[in-house]
């Protein structure tokens, strides 16, 4: 009697069809993900940055924009994800910066994916 070794090919088919799906997937969810990430570096770098001494809130937001402009996240700053907060002098001071963003876009046909992303800078005098 023969004993059959591996997969049919019906088994490949849904093997490859899985990974077909998961590649697509992958291929419209990684660029959000990368804005993001690039985001988080500029607001992060706002930290240690000594340019942002001083600075009001709305120059602060200026600075940001520009930022983002010059990494290509003309998308996230669209949607106008940073929000900025004054904190009282009895908190420390300072200002506090609040990324709020969220992608939505089309897989394939009528699957969709959405994600979120949330990040907080705190930038003290």
């Amino acid at each position: 009697m023969y004993k059959q070794k591996g997969l049919t090919m019906m088994s490949w088919m849904v093997v490859l069809a899985f990974l077909g799906v998961v590649a697509v997937s992958a291929l419209n969810i990684i660029p959000s993900y990368l804005n993001f990430f690039s985001a988080r570096s500029i607001l992060n770098g706002l930290e240690t940055d000594s340019a942002i001494k001083g600075k009001t809130p709305s120059q602060i937001k200026t600075m940001i924009a520009k930022r983002f402009g010059s990494n290509s996240l003309h998308k996230i700053m669209k949607k106008k994800p940073i929000k900025l907060r004054s904190r009282s002098s009895s908190d420390g001071g300072g200002v506090k910066v609040t990324l709020h963003y969220e992608d939505r876009g089309r897989i394939v046909g009528n699957l969709y994916y959405v994600t979120v992303f949330d990040h907080e800078v705190e930038l003290i005098p």
